[in-house]
């Protein structure tokens, strides 16, 4: 498959709650032409989406942009309107907002706005950003909940396929603040392929799929190379708690990077890091 021409900005929540000293939307902003910019907000995961967009329409235009479309998606079949798909073929950024990850796929995913926004990404250099729920559904396979103060049980965990715009990748959010890594190493205990990535608040990543990202925020990105050596998954109950061994996870502040083609961390100069030996 051809890469990704495209980038993501996938958000771990919370960011910018200083609105005088924001940093992670004027970066998407940048990403998307600056000033020239012209942004569609999706609302489509919140419960309140028109009030998610006249939110995200206020930062935006105060950070400069004069052109932010409402994607007003309340039904499957708001994301068919003609008028949207031209909004969509016209703008150099998509914005999804936080909300529920398994309402943004069921209202977009296999619809004529869904698939033309993937196909733009992937051919036309379009900017993706999503923040919470919105990031949390632009991986291959995405959590739909679970609980955070569980163990490494399947039964803690559920998931569901996202929009695919990461490959063999589960992103989650709200990551240190909420204690989610033992959702992660369930992942890994049933699909040891999957590389997991675990975005603090008011934290960021820059993401060139299937070949790199970069770091932005004042927290931590926490990545985890789910290729581990031996897990019970297969023959273990629901309640009972898996083995995961040789699970590699890697803290990630600002202006780190990582390459997923090589799986490893890069600091900021660019320096690949060493393996341990």
């Amino acid at each position: 498959m051809k890469k990704s021409s495209g980038r993501i900005l996938a958000i771990g929540g919370a960011e910018d709650p200083d609105e005088k000293n924001m940093t992670i939307l004027p970066y998407f902003v940048k990403m998307c032409g600056g000033k020239a910019a012209r942004i569609v907000v999706c609302g489509a995961p919140s419960e309140k989406p028109k009030e998610k967009e006249r939110k995200y329409d206020a930062l935006f235009r105060r950070i400069g942009v004069a052109n932010v479309v409402h994607a007003d998606i309340a039904e499957r079949a708001d994301a068919e309107r003609e008028e949207l798909l031209e909004a969509a073929r016209r703008a150099t950024g998509v914005f999804f907002t936080g909300g529920d990850q398994l309402r943004l796929t069921s209202l977009i995913a296999g619809t004529r706005f869904g698939d033309l926004v993937s196909e733009r990404l992937q051919k036309e250099g379009l900017m993706v950003g999503g923040t919470s729920a919105g990031a949390a559904a632009i991986s291959s396979t995405m959590f739909t909940g679970g609980n955070d103060e569980g163990t490494v049980r399947r039964s803690d965990v559920r998931l569901a396929p996202g929009l695919g715009y990461l490959r063999d990748t589960v992103v989650d959010t709200h990551f240190a603040q909420r204690g989610r890594i033992n959702r992660l190493f369930t992942v890994f205990a049933e699909n040891p392929q999957i590389l997991g990535i675990g975005l603090d608040e008011n934290t960021a990543i820059d993401v060139r799929p299937e070949v790199s990202f970069h770091v932005i925020g004042e927290g931590a990105v926490f990545v985890f190379d789910g290729r581990v050596t031996h897990s019970n998954a297969a023959d273990a109950e629901e309640e009972e708690v898996l083995a995961v061994t040789d699970v590699v996870v890697h803290v990630l502040p600002h202006d780190y990077s990582f390459d997923m083609k090589t799986q490893r961390p890069l600091k900021p100069d660019g320096t690949a890091l060493p393996k341990r030996q």
